[in-house]
């Protein structure tokens, strides 16, 4: 976008303002679908539907999958269904599952009956599928071709069924049943005889993916394997559909975003919500969580009263013990959840890598427990205090690097999104076990060397 967002917005407030319709569409019209999408996202709610519905069919298509999922659920909401039918109608079927599970249930079967009976029947099979899966993310607009075609037949095909300005990445080759059995590129048909059969040319060593594989390892398939697209497969084999690269950007979009939230202790749904007694719905339960974590810390040091009663100066340094606990587990926790979710770090070292974080841990542990023993001995003039505080310091970071690389392999183990041991969680659990292990030192050295 050449001139500035605030310029195009300050513009478009005062057009909107003074309903001057063909002034906002000379504005808009020439620009590109993710530009008028971000102008959109920073309007006001009812400025939001003014500006949209002065959008032709195909922008508003383009520019309903490109703006936020506030912004989309302002204006759907009082966007009449026929209308909607019309923008669905230009949309690739996987677009149009997306906004048409987003409709509340009445809606979405009125919006089917206003559609083509092909589409309409389309959008069901892929609504059937869950939405975070292969089958719910994947387009039914794919070519393929028999196996027993020729390269002439083939390129027949394609110019007959390939919408103008649709992009063709791979071209998938299917048997009688409609089993995928192979796939080429595109350029191989110029490269190839007109009679030469695809079967010939084509790549029988296909990467494919069920219907019912989790999106976030599609995108992991895609990565691994450097693909535009990816063909999706049913049980049996036969081809329903494809996944472009495109919508495996999307998915690491959704999925870095869920992830943040977990870690947050939230949820990314929060970002939709008006409603201040929904989003604190939506907190609450991590906030109990930290709130049992802080009463079980509190309990912790209402026990030891009697080691702090004989050296008071213990209390001091309580909050640098929990605070620095918590960031080295945060860090061992962020870093192994980022690598089960990339593949880097699997379930099969385990053990290697509990240990390599204990070695980091322990590392840390002894630079900053030698760091804060010595303060503590300068400021107080007490060794003991020093030598407590320091050792305490050395066994909470390395317990706690351990332990935040430990809880999400535990997670990934047993089929709990490990995203959700980071944040609150490991936080709450490093402050009980830094505290435990404080006071516990003390107890110990305070009968051996006091």
């Amino acid at each position: 976008m050449e001139e500035s967002l605030e310029k195009i917005l300050a513009e478009a407030n005062e057009l909107i303002d003074r309903d001057d319709l063909k002034a906002v569409v000379l504005l808009i019209e020439d620009r590109h679908p993710v530009e008028i999408a971000e102008i959109i996202d920073h309007l006001e709610e009812n400025k939001k539907r003014y500006l949209f519905q002065l959008l032709d069919l195909k922008l508003a298509a383009d520019a309903l999958q490109e703006v936020s999922d506030l912004s989309r659920d302002q204006i759907l909401g009082e966007m009449e269904v026929s209308r909607l039918a019309e923008i669905v109608d230009q949309m690739a079927s996987d677009d149009a599952a997306d906004i048409v599970g987003e409709l509340p249930s009445k809606r979405a079967e009125e919006l089917m009956s206003l559609i083509g009976a092909e589409q309409a029947q389309e959008l069901r099979q892929l609504l059937r599928y869950d939405e975070e899966s292969a089958g719910g993310i994947m387009t039914k607009e794919f070519v393929s071709v028999p196996e027993d075609a020729t390269v002439q037949e083939a390129i027949d095909q394609i110019r007959t069924t390939v919408d103008h300005g649709e992009a063709v990445y791979a071209i998938y080759v299917t048997d009688k049943r409609g089993v995928l059995v192979g796939v080429f590129a595109l350029p191989q048909l110029v490269l190839n005889r007109p009679e030469e059969k695809v079967s010939q040319i084509m790549n029988a060593d296909v990467v494919s993916v069920p219907t019912d594989m989790d999106q976030e390892e599609v995108a992991g398939v895609v990565e691994k394997y450097d693909l535009a697209s990816v063909p999706v497969v049913d049980r049996v084999g036969r081809l329903v559909g494809r996944i472009t690269v495109d919508d495996v950007v999307d998915v690491i979009m959704d999925e870095a975003s869920e992830d943040i939230s977990k870690m947050a202790g939230t949820t990314d749904q929060e970002i939709r919500q008006d409603s201040a007694l929904r989003i604190a719905s939506l907190r609450l339960p991590w906030i109990i969580i930290s709130l049992l974590g802080g009463i079980i810390s509190g309990t912790i040091i209402s026990h030891f009263r009697i080691a702090l009663g004989s050296l008071l100066a213990l209390a001091f340094f309580i909050p640098v013990i929990t605070a620095m606990g918590g960031n080295i587990g945060i860090q061992s926790s962020a870093i192994v959840v980022r690598g089960l979710a990339t593949g880097e770090i699997g379930l099969l070292r385990v053990a290697r890598r509990l240990f390599r974080e204990a070695r980091i841990g322990l590392l840390m542990g002894v630079i900053c427990g030698g760091t804060v023993g010595l303060v503590a001995f300068v400021w107080q003039g007490n060794p003991l205090l020093g030598v407590i505080v320091g050792s305490a310091m050395l066994s909470a970071i390395t317990v706690a690097a351990t332990m935040g690389a430990l809880v999400p392999l535990l997670f990934k183990k047993i089929n709990i999104d490990p995203a959700i041991a980071t944040g609150p969680f490991v936080t709450m659990t490093n402050d009980i076990v830094g505290l435990f292990i404080y006071f516990g030192l003390a107890v110990v050295l305070l009968k051996l060397l006091g």
